[in-house]
């Protein structure tokens, strides 16, 4: 039978008695149900399952049927969320507008108008400082430029006396100069006359001088020029004489060295040396020579005698001349004296016609600068009156400055907020506390600031949160509110940054980057009442990477096993 064969062989197998026949009743009955084909099975198998005992051999078998048939779909279909951890705070997104105290010294709070969290609008008065001392200053000022002002006032209304005086006097001078000037115009008027007269009889008389100038000159240039003709004719005769005198030397020469050579040539003849013809040659040469000699002395005589002729010629003609120049230039002489005379009588009337016109332009000019003089009195005392009102318009606009300087510094004890928008801090919040400058009074986030986390993830996360979307979820737990007693809030993934940076801590430098999470609600509520968030609240952001299926982590291992990246 099956059943005895089995257990023989079980018994083979494990060397051991078997096990009572109770179990028995746990085998599966051929006539209940199904018969187990064990002829199917391997041999090691077999093997295996004798070796176990019958109860363990139940159990495995229900387990690997339990794990296929549950377990193993389940892990594959089943997904786990992959979260990257990142530690931060709350932060606004923009920018806050913190206002400080722009003051000298210290002063107090009188009021709070608002605490924290409250909506505002532009140019509300959150906080009122004490501003008494301001206050006072501005009714001083006050006090003193209504005196200023008066002050002013007088000021203007003298000046107003000054300009009447000013426009009187110089109507007064104004008619004393117009009779001046009648007068000054009635003596250019004679000194014109006698100017003109002057003018005439001195353009006749230059006119007359011209003509005795030109008769005296014309004499003198007939007087050159025979002279120069009579100088040219003597100078001809003395050339004439010279020429001849020089033909006269001349001949003399050679009748001298003829008669020499005769002598000779007598001599040779007398001895018979040279014929009659030749030694007649030489008697005719002597005699040429002589005869030119006696025909040189005679124009020497001619030409001396012209000379003496030229010479008496000249100097009756030379003195004819100059009687006639004497006479031109005694006549010159008159005309000049004449003129000379009138001259000096024109020009003396004219002088004293000049001396009565300078003394009208002295008058005149005396006249106009008195009148200048009393105006100019009127205007620097007017000028010295407009020096005081400028002055005391300067005062004024001073006084003004200072008063709108110290209504300003007044604005500057009312703490307004400059735009629409949330009380993000308010440090101060009691009435009585003294505020000093520069102190920070309140920080205000413009309409519309949500609040953000921030924060820092591993570099050993971050590969994954980098790729693919960034607008992934994130679970935020917040230090104040555990998350076992409130929710988790929920989150976007909005920035990472694309450059890393190193972070000190206890453990040693880390290397992280930057995330910001959009939140999605603006308060946690654990019940009814809506708690709102508040900047620089220190949460925990897990941020889901991605999703995976249960069976990858447990394959994982075996995957960085067979890649050899498996750390033990």
């Amino acid at each position: 039978m099956p059943n005895k064969s089995n257990s023989v062989a079980e018994f083979e197998l494990n060397s051991h008695e078997p096990e009572s026949l109770s179990d028995e009743r746990d085998l599966p009955n051929p006539t209940n149900g199904k018969v187990i084909q064990t002829d199917d099975w391997s041999y090691a198998t077999k093997e295996l399952l004798d070796t176990l005992p019958k109860t363990w051999t139940r159990g495995l078998l229900y387990f690997l049927v339990i794990f296929v048939g549950i377990v193993l779909p389940w892990s594959m279909l089943y997904k786990v969320d992959e979260t990257g951890t990142a530690r931060g705070r709350l932060e606004l997104k923009g920018d806050t507008v913190k206002r400080e105290a722009d003051i000298q010294g210290s002063v107090a709070v009188i009021k709070v108008r608002v605490k924290e969290g409250d909506e505002v609008k532009a140019n509300q008065i959150l906080v009122e400082l004490d501003s008494k001392s301001i206050r006072d200053e501005i009714q001083q000022n006050e006090i003193k430029l209504e005196g200023q002002q008066n002050r002013l006032s007088q000021l203007a209304i003298q000046k107003n006396q000054f300009e009447i005086a000013i426009a009187a006097q110089q109507q007064q001078s104004k008619v004393q100069e117009l009779e001046k000037q009648t007068q000054v115009a009635q003596a250019k008027q004679n000194f014109s006359t006698l100017e003109t007269a002057y003018n005439f009889q001195k353009e006749e008389k230059i006119a007359q001088l011209a003509q005795a100038q030109q008769s005296f000159d014309a004499l003198k240039a007939t007087y050159n020029l025979q002279k120069e003709e009579k100088l040219a004719q003597v100078a001809q005769v003395r050339q004439s004489i010279e020429s001849s005198q020089a033909a006269y030397n001349l001949a003399a020469v050679r009748l001298g060295k003829a008669q020499e050579k005769l002598q000779r040539y007598k001599m040779a003849f007398d001895a018979g040396a040279i014929s009659k013809d030749r030694f007649a040659e030489i008697v005719q040469s002597v005699e040429e020579n002589y005869q030119q000699r006696r025909q040189a002395r005679s124009d020497i005589s001619q030409a001396e005698s012209r000379l003496t002729e030229q010479k008496g010629s000249y100097e009756k003609i030379l003195y004819q001349a100059e009687s006639d120049i004497k006479q031109a230039e005694l006549r010159l002489k008159e005309q000049q004296g004449n003129y000379q005379r009138i001259i000096r009588q024109a020009q003396s009337d004219i002088e004293q016609a000049k001396l009565r016109l300078e003394e009208q332009k002295r008058g005149y000019q005396s006249l106009i600068q008195s009148g200048k003089i009393a105006v100019s009195k009127i205007e620097q005392q007017l000028t010295d009156l407009n020096t005081q009102i400028v002055a005391v318009r300067s005062e004024i606009e001073q006084t003004k400055n200072q008063v709108s300087s110290f209504k300003k510094q007044l604005e500057k004890y009312l703490i307004r907020a400059p735009f629409d928008g949330t009380i993000f801090a308010l440090p101060i919040t009691r009435e009585g506390a003294v505020v000093q400058p520069k102190q920070l009074i309140t920080e205000i986030a413009p309409k519309g600031t949500t609040l953000v986390f921030k924060g820092q993830i591993p570099t050993s996360e971050s590969e994954s949160l980098r790729s693919g979307n960034q607008q992934k979820d994130a679970n935020l737990k917040f230090d104040e509110y555990p998350f076992q007693d409130y929710e988790v809030v929920k989150g976007k993934l909005s920035r990472v940054s694309p450059n890393s940076k190193i972070t000190q801590t206890a453990q040693g430098n880390l290397i992280t980057y930057d995330v910001e999470i959009d939140l999605v609600q603006s308060c946690i509520q654990p019940k009814s009442k809506c708690i709102p968030f508040k900047s620089g609240q220190p949460a925990t952001a897990e941020i889901i990477i991605r999703q995976r299926r249960l069976i990858d982590f447990i394959l994982d291992p075996f995957k960085k096993l067979q890649k050899g990246d498996l750390k033990l």
